[in-house]
C-alpha cells in the first residue's frame, strides 16, 4: 500500500480531468485519417478498374471493325477513355483470332497479335475453348487485355498496393478483308488466320 507523498501524487493523477481531449483525439486521430485515405483511394481505385474496362471493350471494338497499318490511335484511346488517370503503364495485348473444329471439338489460335507495354501472343498459339458465340469452324473474333498494376496516393494501405487489373474483353470481328472465305482482322505485322 502506498503511503505519504506517493499515494497524494496517485489520487491527484486519477482525480485529474485535464487533457481528457488530447487522449480522445490521439486515439480517434488515425482512425479518421484511415476514413480519409479510403474515401479518396477506393472510388479512385474503382473509377480507375472501370475505365480500364471500358479501354478494353472500345479497343476490342475499334480492331473488330477492320485491319490497322499502325495501332499508336487504338492504344492512345486508353488514355482518353481512362483521362485524368494515367494508365500509362498498363499493358494492353491484342489479339485477332480464330475458331478451329476437329470434328466435335473446338479450340482456338491466335492468327496475329500486337502489344504496348506487354507481350505479344505467338501466331498458331493456343487460346483454349473458343467463347461463347463463336464455336463454328472459321469464326473470327479479336480479344483486348488490359492488366496493369494500381499504384495508390496513399501507400500505407498494404492492399492497394498489390490491387491488380485484368480486364479481358472477346468481340467477333464485324469488318477486315476477307480471307479464306472468312472477314477477319489482320494486326500489324501478322497474317491472316490460315484455312
Amino acid at each position: 500500500m502506498l503511503s505519504g507523498r506517493p499515494r497524494a501524487c496517485l489520487i491527484r493523477l486519477i482525480g485529474d480531468r485535464e487533457g481528457v481531449s488530447a487522449i480522445e483525439f490521439s486515439v480517434i486521430a488515425p482512425i479518421l485519417l484511415l476514413i480519409l485515405m479510403g474515401s479518396i483511394e477506393l472510388p479512385r481505385a474503382y473509377m480507375i478498374g472501370k475505365r480500364l474496362d471500358n479501354a478494353a471493350a472500345t479497343m476490342a471494338d475499334l480492331i473488330s471493325r477492320g485491319s490497322y497499318a499502325d495501332l499508336k490511335p487504338v492504344f492512345a484511346a486508353t488514355g482518353a477513355i481512362s483521362n485524368p488517370y494515367d494508365v500509362s503503364r498498363a499493358s494492353i495485348v491484342l489479339t485477332a483470332a480464330g475458331t478451329y473444329s476437329d470434328g466435335s471439338v473446338a479450340t482456338t489460335k491466335v492468327c496475329s497479335s500486337a502489344e504496348s507495354n506487354g507481350q505479344a501472343r505467338t501466331a498458331g498459339s493456343s487460346l483454349g475453348a473458343p467463347p461463347a458465340g463463336m464455336t463454328r469452324n472459321g469464326d473470327r473474333f479479336v480479344v483486348s487485355e488490359v492488366t496493369m498494376t494500381y499504384h495508390p496516393i496513399f501507400p500505407v494501405l498494404s492492399n492497394l498496393t498489390r490491387w491488380t487489373f485484368r480486364y479481358k474483353k472477346i468481340w467477333p470481328v464485324r469488318g477486315g478483308e476477307i480471307y479464306n472465305g472468312q472477314s477477319e482482322v489482320v494486326l500489324p505485322g501478322g497474317k491472316p488466320c490460315p484455312a
